[in-house]
């Protein structure tokens, strides 16, 4: 994917819904966002955004200061109530996109991982970004409805665990 250029001082971008806009180049920040893919008795927990209506893997935005894989663990627990760990980073992807008005060259790193916790984790979504929360079997997981950057990372998790 070829980054937008900035003709003029000025680069397009698509926001969450696909639509292109023109924004000023120095108002383009980067965002490093983290996701956790994880895996549980053949299912995979995906949580549909609220924002788009995309099936995402749960993750978001780290803070400066923050470990990629802790700001993984943090989103993910605020996200679904699910304490998890960081096993491998497994997929990085990079795009840019407006959201709320604002440009941002995301830089999203996925991350496979497990939970602490013994027995099938209790989930707790955050209503104000999640509307579901949902376990997929790993053979119906909703492609059609998921972002094409997680769609690999998913894919690049299975070969890995078809490889073990």
């Amino acid at each position: 994917m070829k980054g937008p250029t900035a003709k003029g001082r000025r680069v397009e971008c698509p926001d969450f819904d696909g639509r292109m806009a023109w924004y000023d180049a120095d108002t383009v920040k980067f965002r490093p966002a983290a996701y956790g893919i994880l895996v549980h008795k053949g299912r995979v927990l995906l949580t549909q955004s609220r924002f788009t209506g995309l099936w995402d893997f749960p993750g978001g935005g780290v803070e400066a200061f923050e470990w990629m894989a802790d700001g993984m663990a943090r989103e993910f627990q605020e996200e679904t109530g699910v304490e998890v760990l960081s096993d491998q980073l497994a997929y990085v992807a990079e795009s840019y996109i407006a959201m709320f008005g604002r440009p941002y060259h995301s830089l999203r790193f996925y991350y496979l991982c497990h939970t602490a916790a013994e027995g099938e984790p209790e989930l707790d979504y955050d209503p104000g970004e999640v509307s579901e929360i949902t376990w997929f079997p790993l053979n119906r997981v909703p492609r059609d409805k998921m972002h094409e950057s997680d769609r690999e990372a998913l894919d690049r998790v299975l070969e890995s665990i078809s490889d073990r």
